[in-house]
Parts: C-alpha cells; structure tokens; sequence
C-alpha cells in the first residue's frame, strides 16, 4: 500500500470519508466517488447484501476498485453487533446479542468476538462498528436496550474488553459506540438530538466507564450525536463538539486510535447543521473518518465542503496528515491478516469458515442457556397441561411428563375453534412477549411458543435458525 508521503491531497481527503451505496452490485455513483474523490472507506448495509456469495464477490470487486484507484486498502465496515443489529440475517452464524451475551460467562465475549471477526474477515469486512459500550441505564430508550451488555458500567466495560479482544484477534477493527454514551437517552438520535443532562462526575461515573475500561486495545471509537450538557453550552452533538472529542476523549481519557463519526445523515446533524456541513465540522473538532452512508448528493457535497475548507486554509494539511497517521496505523495492522485470509483466498474458503459447525453451536448455546425472567411468576406447568408446539426440528420439549398433553400446530388448527371455546385469550400486554390461555376453571393453559423470550426481547427463531431448548418443570404444591 502508499504510505502518506506518496499521496496526493485529494488521495488524503479521500481516506477521511465513510461512504455507502445501493444496491447488491457496485454501482455508477460509487465508481463516480472513488475515482473523482478517491473515496477510501465503505460502509455496508442490508440493502447491500444477497446472500454470501454475492457479498463476496461484492467485497472482492470494492477492495480492487479502491486499491486500484487510491492505492490504499479500504477499510469495509458494517454494523453486525449481533442479536437485533445484525447486517448479514443468512449463511453465516447469527452471533448473540450484547444483553443475551452477558447472560454468560465473559469469555464467551471473546469467543464471540473471535467467530464474528473469523467470518467477517473471510468475507472482505475488516472494520465492524461495534461493540456497543452504552449504559443501559434508561427504560425508555429507544434505540440501546438490548444493544448493551447491561446496567452495569463496570459490567458492560467488562464484556466489550474481552469482545474486542476477541475480534482485533482475527485483524478486524473493533469501533467501541456511542462516545461517551448513548444509554441515558429518551429519544433516538436517528431521528432528533437527544440529550444528556448530567454532569461531568456522573459521566466519570457511569457514561464513561466501559469506554475507559477499553481505551488501551480498541482500535477505533464511535461518537455519539448527542448534546452533552456538561461539555456545550449550545445544542452542539458530541460529534461535532471539540470539547468532546479532542478535549476529553483526546486529551483529558488519553485516546490515541481511530475516531470516526456515526452516520452525519442521521435527523441529529443534518436538521441543524446539513450532513457536509456536519462532515467537515466533525473533522475539524477532531475527528479522524466522518460517515455519510446513505446518499449520493449528500456525499459529493462534504467532498465538496471539505475541499474549499482545505482551499481557504480553514482545514489545513497537517491536521489531515494527522488524522491521516492514525487511519494508516490501522490499516497496515489489518492487511497481513485480510490478505492471507481474503485476498489470497476463495469463496470456497471463506464458506469453509462460515459453515464451521462449532460456531453455530456456541451462537446456538449461548442464547438457549439465555433465556431470563425479566418480569412476573415463573410459570410451571402441572399434569393437565396442554403445550402446542411446531413439529421440526427446531423444536426440542425436555421433561414432557406423563399427563402433559403435546399437540402439534397442525393439530392445533384442526381443533382451534373447540379450543378457543374451552380456552380464556390472555395477552402480556405490557411486554408484547408470549401468548397464552387460560381456561375459566384455571384447571388448564395453552402456551403457544412461536418465538422465545430472551432478556425481555421476541425472537423469530425461524429467522435465527436456532433451537430453544425449553425445560418444563411441574409446580411443586
């Protein structure tokens, strides 16, 4: 690869942006990007992913277009936390959640971190936005939740350790998300600017913990556009705010790696400052690598605002050269590993390493032994219980004692009507998680188990393709 004494400036610029694109295939606005701006860095979403042979070809074709044009690797990042965050639904292994996570042993994080990184490596990814390092300290918010290891901050600092050693192991950079802390929130800053009242001992505190558990071995760290009230006396996002980055996340906690940006197209930046604008501002007040991942226009115009930043000296070359250090650090630590394990390798391979068999046990493990009480009575089941159940084998019923009554869904539909006569419709209004009736006479109930609850969360385990495992155990009068 160049080093950054053989690039021109519009080459650095080129390393400073995070792009995206539609579509399954490489398509003309992102060709126009990487040649006429020498976009380096890509981000990958669900619109952009088929099924695994395609997003291997695909990431086979974006290395070859970047390197031939920048001469630089290009560092292919995608959000696969896990769990509800997971990019790649099909083929490879469906890795717990962060709260499902911490329902285990902690080197279950490593093991996690290790899979996740050997499988994302062999398809060409080497940079995932994660692990979430936000308090889940907020009931009501709206978009962390089971995205964090916890309540606990020296818990959650705990597990993204051992996750993040787990995924740089396999040369995949690890982003630790949101700087300094996206859990104390009521809204989501997706969709508007949220903000953190507290002040600077509580963030020490709480907030700041897991990040600062993590700040000697995570290559890369994820602001968070939120207003931090102990650090702006404007509505300025974290993102944007050089008292947060620079001033505490640089200078004050010491962080020396990678600092990019979350989305600047998300409602927080772009309803107030517009996404270039916010791109260049994010820059200036210390980040290394701003994200603008969704549309085209909106990408060449922060190309565009940086290169008149640069034009009238208001963003100089030697802070691009700096940022530029760091980018390359990380870059040259992952190439050795993504060239054995990608450039020089095969799709047949690379599904070698997907379809490995332990990975899916220990995903399928993890999440069966996660199964939690969040709220109310633990039900038991007595001898006249009646269970309906699917038929595959998804499905496995331990303990199915003798007066237990198992029906399956077919059976099921072929009696419905006489059921839902014998049988009260009861609803978990509350939590939205499992259905069930019960008969008048509370002498029966019919529990339908279509999905699992897992740490107050409904999963499609169709969609998973995993097997619960669900002990029945008779109540004890």
């Amino acid at each position: 690869m160049k080093n950054i004494s053989e690039m021109t400036l519009q080459e650095k610029i080129g390393q400073l942006l995070i792009v995206g694109f539609d579509g399954y295939e490489i398509n003309n606005e992102l060709i126009d990007i990487v040649k006429r701006y020498k976009a380096g860095n890509i981000i990958l979403f669900t619109r952009n992913i088929k099924d695994l042979k395609q997003l291997y070809k695909l990431n086979k074709d974006l290395h070859e277009l970047v390197l031939k044009e920048t001469g630089v690797m290009p560092l292919i990042s995608i959000d696969q936390e896990g769990g509800m965050v997971t990019r790649i639904m099909n083929g490879a292994t469906f890795c717990p959640g962060n709260m499902t996570l911490a329902t285990a042993d902690p080197k279950c994080a490593y093991t996690d971190g290790v899979i996740m990184g050997e499988e994302l490596r062999s398809l060409g990814i080497n940079m995932n936005l994660a692990p979430s390092l936000d308090v889940n300290n907020n009931p009501n918010n709206p978009v962390i939740g089971v995205r964090s290891y916890g309540d606990d901050p020296v818990k959650v600092g705990e597990y993204g350790l051992n996750y993040i050693r787990g995924l740089q192991s396999t040369g995949v950079i690890a982003t630790s998300k949101h700087f300094p802390g996206h859990g104390d929130t009521n809204s989501d800053s997706h969709k508007a600017l949220p903000i953190v009242p507290h002040n600077k001992e509580r963030l020490n505190n709480v907030e700041l913990v897991p990040f600062k558990k993590v700040l000697n071995e995570t290559k890369a760290i994820m602001s968070a556009h939120i207003f931090f009230e102990a650090y702006e006396s404007e509505q300025v996002p974290g993102t944007l705010s050089k008292n947060v980055i620079t001033g505490l996340l640089r200078n004050e906690l010491g962080y020396n790696g990678l600092i990019v940006s979350d989305c600047m197209e998300m409602k927080a930046i772009d309803d107030t400052f517009t996404t270039p604008v916010g791109a260049l501002m994010g820059l200036k007040a210390g980040l290394d690598q701003s994200m603008v991942s969704h549309t085209y226009e909106k990408e060449v115009a922060a190309f565009e605002v940086i290169y008149k930043a640069v034009e009238n000296g208001e963003f100089t070359e030697e802070e691009i050269d700096e940022k530029l250090e760091r980018i390359m650090k990380v870059k040259n630590e992952s190439y050795e590993l993504m060239k054995k394990y990608f450039y020089d390798s095969t799709f047949e391979e690379a599904k070698k390493v997907i379809d490995n068999i332990e990975h899916k046990k220990f995903a399928e493990k993890v999440v069966d032994e996660s199964l939690t009480l969040v709220k109310g009575e633990n039900f038991y089941l007595n001898k006249k219980s009646l269970i309906i159940a699917k038929t595959n084998d998804k499905w496995e019923f331990v303990n199915n004692e003798e007066g237990i009554r198992l029906l399956t869904s077919k059976e099921y539909e072929e009696n419905r009507k006489t059921l839902e006569k014998e049988f009260k419709q009861s609803e978990d209004k509350d939590n939205n998680q499992m259905y069930w009736w019960v008969i008048d006479k509370k002498k029966y109930r019919l529990v339908l188990p279509d999905g699992y609850v897992s740490n107050n969360k409904l999963y499609d385990v169709e969609k998973m393709g995993v097997r619960p495992v669900i002990t029945l155990k008779e109540k004890e009068d």
